[in-house]
């Protein structure tokens, strides 16, 4: 009997965002009445979870939470008109903290557009959670939903980055692109965005807003070979900073110019890379002097069948994660998902980052800048899964994750967590299979 693991649910609905290639998973091949361009295949997940944590919320201090959890994601069957959503939520039933009953919420949707040689696009991703996002694509630590690459959970978006403690949060990403093939082999393209990040409880994180812009050129050498080029524009702004003194709306700006090479060495395995100089301007000169880094990326992504693997490296200027205003940040990310044999699959990630704050601060005897301010925090987060297929709905599984962090030279009274914590967690799951939105 073959087993359907509900990670699949989560690659089909990331096809259409990442333009990657989706294991089969036991869609109906009935055709059902004609919808259109609306009609598309349809996935949902119902889980039930229990967590033990020790030190999430206090050095030494172990408390547990029951969890319902739910998924649903739609991928339309359009050519011309891709459209996909996805969507994970639940409630989680804290004991033995100041949280008590939460929850947490994270849609994203995309729609595409093909016309000629032109390709547009519009996605949004939004999410609320009660802490930092970690791992999985929900962001919450054992709730099983860890091996979903190669989604991207809130933990890569504006939420994410430095750990702090509880406080309500909620992220936004909106983004649109258009792209214009000017032959077989090269193409130009223009993209922007608008980010928010704002904490609903008072004195937890300042708020945060990002605005980018890029335009730039692809060109395809051969099958396997592409180059490229672009610009970069981003402005941030954050509300006042009581901790540095500084007025509400400070901002800086950063630009960058990049250059890009793409390798496909297999049809299964694909590399990129990305590197240029990115110039920072602020408009508190006196405390975020101009200055000149090298932002990076470089990437290695396998995907065959219902095996996925990702080792990724990124470096460059972020929001400040609700902690500073504005921060460089090394990171490097890694996960592994894969079948353990008939009606196994185990699934490992983890996220190793460097962040240090931009701004440069002298000290301030008595107040709560103390000497030696130049902030960096080292930040490492990361679990293994593994899951049980109980039959053609039904799975189970079993979850450990871990974060650390360590915080040098921190400023008196922020909301960052500092020290080792750790999450076990177990759950089953009930996800039956992909259906056709007709048949309904």
């Amino acid at each position: 009997m073959k087993m359907w693991i509900p990670v699949s649910m989560m690659l089909l609905a990331s096809a259409a965002l990442h333009g990657q290639a989706v294991p089969t998973a036991e869609a109906s091949s009935a055709s059902g009445p004609s919808l259109s361009w609306i009609d598309g295949t349809v996935h949902y997940s119902l889980g039930i979870s229990q967590l033990i944590q020790d030190g999430l919320y206090q050095s030494g201090n172990v408390t547990g939470s029951t969890n319902l959890t739910g998924s649903a994601g739609y991928a339309s069957m359009s050519k011309d008109k891709p459209f996909t959503m996805l969507y994970s939520g639940g409630v989680l039933f804290n004991t033995g903290s100041n949280l008590g009953t939460t929850t947490f919420q994270n849609i994203v949707a995309s729609q595409g557009l093909i016309r000629g040689k032109w390709t547009f696009n519009v996605s949004n991703s939004f999410s609320f959670l009660p802490l930092s996002p970690t791992t999985g694509y929900s962001g919450i630590s054992g709730v099983g939903d860890l091996g979903t690459t190669p989604i991207s959970g809130p933990s890569q978006g504006p939420a994410g980055g430095v750990l702090t403690f509880e406080a309500n949060r909620i992220s936004n990403t909106l983004s649109g692109s258009v792209e214009r093939r000017l032959t077989g082999s090269t193409s130009v393209y223009g993209s922007g965005s608008w980010s928010i990040l704002h904490f609903l409880d008072q004195q937890a994180g300042l708020n945060t807003t990002q605005i980018s812009g890029q335009a730039g050129v692809n060109h395809r050498i051969d099958a396997r070979n592409s180059v490229g080029a672009n610009a970069v524009y981003s402005t941030y702004s954050t509300d006042e900073n009581s901790f540095f003194g500084e007025a509400a709306n400070s901002s800086f700006q950063t630009r960058g110019l990049n250059f890009t090479y793409t390798r496909l060495w297999t049809r299964a395995l694909s590399m990129d890379i990305s590197v240029g100089p990115q110039w920072i301007n602020s408009s508190a000169g006196t405390v975020l002097e101009n200055q000149l880094n090298v932002a990076a990326s470089a990437g290695l992504s396998y995907t065959r069948k219902q095996t996925s693997m990702g080792l990724h490296y990124v470096r460059g200027v972020n929001g400040g994660s609700g902690v500073q205003t504005g921060a460089l940040s090394d990171t490097v990310i890694g996960s592994v998902g894969r079948p353990l044999g008939r009606h196994w699959m185990g699934s490992v990630s983890g996220s190793f980052a460097h962040t240090s704050q931009l701004l440069n601060l002298s000290a301030i005897p008595g107040e709560t800048i103390p000497a030696n301010t130049n902030v960096s925090y080292k930040t490492f987060y990361g679990g293994a899964q593994v899951t049980r297929g109980l039959g053609r709905s039904w799975s189970c599984f079993m979850s450990y994750n871990a974060q650390n962090q360590s915080v040098d030279n921190g400023l008196v009274g922020q909301n960052v967590f500092s020290g080792f914590s750790q999450t076990f967690g177990f759950g089953i799951t009930f996800a039956p299979r992909s259906t056709r939105l007709g048949e309904f």
